[in-house]
């Protein structure tokens, strides 16, 4: 509900009890705050409309898609510990393109946001390798601090598509010191990869080429494997075609 739309407020977001003269918030400005929230994350239009609930399961998907689905489920539902803080540990989809992996990563995202109320960011790694890489030029209007900074505190983090790119010795190292940041902070972070974790594939198989070794600094795969879950997607069907398919049916 919009908060200029609420009957019982009209927008002010304050109910004024007549019999006591005193104010309460109204219950839409727990709505506006979470959209708020949903709204900073930095989304792309693309993925906005991601949710567990749109996630399609429907037909042949393959039993990947249904435990990855269930592995979501568990991890916001655990993620508030009882104490009131976060569960510091995040999440890695891996699989080929088209399998879903930044759906489930964006739904988790926004899932965590409304349910929990916690500020989060999205972040493409192609796009954050090129951000980085403009910092070093004279004129560039941020610094390195102003680009790192947002993503070190936020309370949750989705990196996607990690290793698409092979950055410079210096931006790996920038790169593995944002991700230990945030381990060392215990600030939980979610990553999508087309690449295996290296204790995922067979070196002497094809999908050695595959793995994120060389592409990423080894002290940074080393990390991924404390902070974060792998979650295999790569034994089922191209998502994306297998949704337009039932889309246009």
């Amino acid at each position: 509900m919009n908060g200029e739309d609420c009957e019982f407020c009209q927008g002010r977001g304050w109910i004024v009890d007549l019999a006591t003269n005193r104010a309460r918030r109204c219950t839409c400005h727990a709505s506006r705050v979470r959209g708020r929230r949903v709204d900073d994350l930095g989304i792309p239009p693309k993925y906005q409309g991601c949710r567990l609930t749109n996630f399609r399961l429907a037909g042949d998907v393959g039993d990947q898609l249904l435990t990855a689905r269930r592995d979501c489920d568990q991890y916001i539902e655990e993620f508030m510990e009882l104490d009131g803080s976060l569960n510091e540990a995040g999440l890695v989809f891996i699989g080929p393109s088209g399998r879903g992996k930044t759906h489930l990563a964006v739904a988790v995202l926004i899932e965590l946001a409304e349910q929990y109320g916690v500020g989060g960011r999205f972040v493409d790694f192609t796009s954050l390798v090129a951000d980085i890489q403009a910092t070093f030029q004279p004129d560039a209007p941020r610094n390195q601090a102003d680009l790192l900074r947002p993503l070190q505190e936020a309370e949750v983090v989705v990196v996607d598509e990690l290793g698409a790119r092979r950055p410079s010795p210096f931006v790996s190292d920038t790169l593995y010191l944002l991700i230990n940041g945030r381990y060392m902070a215990r600030r939980p972070t979610l990553f999508t990869s087309n690449y295996y974790l290296t204790s995922e594939a067979d070196d002497d198989s094809a999908d050695a080429a595959r793995n994120l070794a060389g592409r990423v600094p080894a002290s940074l795969i080393s990390r991924l494997h404390q902070m974060a879950k792998p979650i295999l997607i790569d034994a089922v069907g191209d998502y994306r075609h297998e949704l337009q398919a039932h889309q246009h049916r």
